[in-house]
């Protein structure tokens, strides 16, 4: 699986509102944030994509796990290769949150675990609902590597292999 944008747009918007995070430090952001997914889905239909979501209001995990239930299989997706934009991590540890996190917990309940210890905020990254999310593309593991070396040849910086298909018996999300 590879992950075309950061994750933590929700609460960092949430959190410029509430007063937590300073606007410029929102505006550094903003770029990425409006950036479109044209030139990423342009270059991975050039490839075996088996299945592709854009990453929205259900965050990282929804999205993967609506990939898992699409293709009744169990992703493994790797926390740490997560790209997560600056400051998000933080404003959960400050308290701030987003509307749809709850929401968001509850449609993935019993449908995933995670095989690490992560503190209640890291796992809060992982409900985030985005505002103008990247692409989860699911390709064969053959040629994860050269689109993503393709997407960061073509601009798209933050491309990084975030997970893997493998069989099961249900769909389920191990966040490894």
């Amino acid at each position: 699986l590879i992950l075309t944008k950061p994750v933590g747009t929700g609460v960092l918007f949430n959190a410029n509102r509430s007063g937590k995070l300073p606007y410029p430090e929102l505006e550094a952001i903003l770029s990425k944030v409006a950036g479109l997914n044209h030139k990423a889905i342009e270059i991975a239909m050039e490839f075996d994509v088996h299945a592709c979501t854009d990453v929205t209001g259900f965050g990282i995990l929804g999205h993967t796990l609506e990939l898992a239930r699409g293709s009744d299989v169990q992703i493994n997706l790797m926390y740490e290769k997560l790209p997560f934009y600056p400051n998000a991590l933080k404003m959960y540890q400050k308290g701030e949150t987003t509307g749809s996190n709850k929401a968001n917990r509850r449609l993935a309940e019993d449908a995933w675990e995670m095989t690490a210890h992560r503190s209640a905020e890291q796992q809060e990254l992982l409900f985030d609902p985005q505002t103008s999310g990247g692409l989860l593309l699911a390709v064969p593991k053959s040629q994860a590597d050269e689109l993503v070396a393709q997407l960061k040849k073509a601009g798209v910086e933050t491309a990084v292999r975030v997970g893997e298909v493998v069989t099961s018996d249900r769909p389920y999300i191990r966040v490894v």
